[in-house]
């Protein structure tokens, strides 16, 4: 009787996975670089594919993107909470990097926050991905 149950009990459980959406990532990486400024500052990718935030500065910087959550995702790098959740804002230090893949068509607006040593210490940054269908 009890192997009868652990048989039923897989079956269920494959069953339960089987309906699951499939995540999708295909294996275009588009990369944002953090120099003298944030390049490109507007990007249009598919979904699927990874944007990576990549800091080339010797000052930390802050990438903060206003409502973000894991239903957007396919994928993360970077992003995760203390608590395992995606959070809004990163910070990457110096030649550090995160990345995101985001799975269906949105446009995303986001900040990079630079450190700097001009005036008031910080240079804001405005930068918008649009992610459009799948390829």
């Amino acid at each position: 009787m009890r192997g009868a149950l652990m048989a039923l009990a897989g079956v269920v459980l494959l069953a339960g996975c089987g309906s699951l959406p499939q995540a999708t990532r295909t294996a275009v990486i588009h990369d944002i670089k953090f120099e003298e400024h944030m390049m490109p500052a507007d990007l249009t990718i598919h979904a699927g594919d990874e944007v990576r935030w990549v800091n080339f500065r010797t000052l930390p910087v802050m990438i903060d993107i206003p409502g973000l959550n894991a239903d957007m995702l396919s994928c993360e790098s970077g992003f995760s909470g203390m608590f395992g959740g995606v959070q809004e804002v990163t910070k990457l230090g110096p030649n550090q990097s995160a990345s995101l893949c985001f799975k269906t068509a949105i446009v995303i607006s986001y900040n990079g926050r630079m450190r700097s040593a001009a005036p008031g210490g910080m240079q804001i940054e405005p930068g918008t991905i649009r992610v459009v269908a799948p390829r």
